[in-house]
């Protein structure tokens, strides 16, 4: 699946020079309210929210806003479900930073093909 990157917004451009810890395998694209994210703790099996996306590659995902965000730790396992007006997404992924009190930084994990380009096809959706 190819991103309409003529109309998309990218966080940090490729061919820019960047710190060797910003440099990315893939570009993040900022996301608007039309993202919703369920949070879940894998090792408790229990809901820990309703998060907001604050943006999103075919790696991972910036959460924000997450009520329980405190009690969330770098190399904590989460399940998260990732909806649009067209699609519901079960993903898995672990905190790989936390960028500010109330935002981490989260990879995803074990993403086969066809969850990659689901996620290709949300970001898509963000910016059509």
């Amino acid at each position: 699946m190819s991103l309409p990157t003529e109309r998309i917004s990218t966080m940090n451009s490729p061919d820019a020079t960047l710190p060797e810890h910003e440099r990315r395998r893939f570009p993040r694209y900022y996301v608007n309210t039309r993202l919703t994210l369920a949070i879940e703790d894998e090792s408790l099996q229990e809901s820990i929210g309703l998060g907001e996306p604050g943006d999103i590659s075919l790696g991972g995902i910036r959460v924000c806003n997450l009520p329980a965000c405190p009690n969330v730790r770098v190399g904590d396992r989460l399940g998260l479900l990732l909806m649009d007006h067209e699609e519901a997404l079960s993903l898995h992924g672990e905190v790989v930073h936390h960028a500010t009190p109330d935002t981490f930084g989260v990879e995803f994990r074990s993403v086969s093909p066809s969850d990659q380009l689901a996620v290709g096809g949300i970001i898509a959706r963000l910016y059509s």
